[in-house]
């Protein structure tokens, strides 16, 4: 797929790794439909994105419904024209342990807040695109929201690689890809305080995620981004 031009919606677009993807993909002439629930963040990547010159526009969700999403996606086409690429940020946090006293309360609060967002971005777009007869792309990212300890959470890390086979599997008859990026970092039990997503390793997630996109043959695989 050429990605100049193309239009991509990209969730989460405030955060950190939201802003490093949206940047990216603006700096190679897509369109950009950029989506957050929290508007300061989002109106920052939204004005970096207009500084260097791409089309582009935010969308503020306050609340993740089916029914919002897909009057979501259907304002966006309205905007922009047909949506070829969603890249669909998974900003999970560590599930709990499987015998803490409310892991059960734990487990259920972290699926409702990340795990079904992301689900319902991936099912109402992947109705879009078979709706609108677009051969699109989703691709699945998975990271902590600000901080990340020596790798992605390995629950969060499963969950989004199992989806992503998942949902190429079942959408490969109307010819969508689906494609997924997790960063690969080195465990140190010495370092007990979280760091950063860095740059460096932003910039190679989203340099995974255009090299997804533009490779027409790349589909139900997940990338491991690190820093080389």
């Amino acid at each position: 797929m050429n990605i100049a031009h193309s239009v991509i919606l990209i969730t989460a677009a405030g955060s950190p790794l939201g802003k490093a993807l949206s940047l990216h993909f603006a700096s190679l002439g897509a369109k950009l439909a950029l989506v957050d629930e929290r508007q300061h963040a989002l109106a920052q990547t939204l004005q970096a994105c207009q500084a260097v010159g791409a089309p582009c526009q935010s969308y503020l969700i306050p609340e993740q419904s089916e029914r919002t999403i897909g009057t979501l996606i259907n304002n966006i086409h309205q905007h922009f024209g047909k949506i070829e690429v969603l890249v669909n940020c998974w900003l999970g946090s560590e599930l709990p342990s499987l015998l803490s006293p409310s892991s059960v309360d734990q487990f259920s609060r972290s699926m409702n807040e990340k795990a079904t967002p992301f689900f319902i971005f991936g099912k109402q777009t992947a109705h879009y695109m078979r709706d609108h007869n677009c051969h699109g792309v989703i691709i699945n990212l998975a990271a902590n929201e600000e901080y990340i300890n020596s790798s992605v959470h390995s629950g969060s890390k499963a969950i989004v690689s199992g989806l992503t086979q998942s949902w190429a599997k079942e959408l490969a008859e109307f010819k969508i890809r689906v494609g997924g990026v997790v960063p690969l970092t080195i465990e140190c039990p010495c370092n007990n305080h979280p760091s950063k997503l860095s740059s460096p390793l932003q910039y190679e997630i989203a340099r995974s995620a255009e090299y997804i996109v533009a490779n027409d043959y790349f589909n139900g695989r997940m990338i491991e981004a690190e820093v080389s």
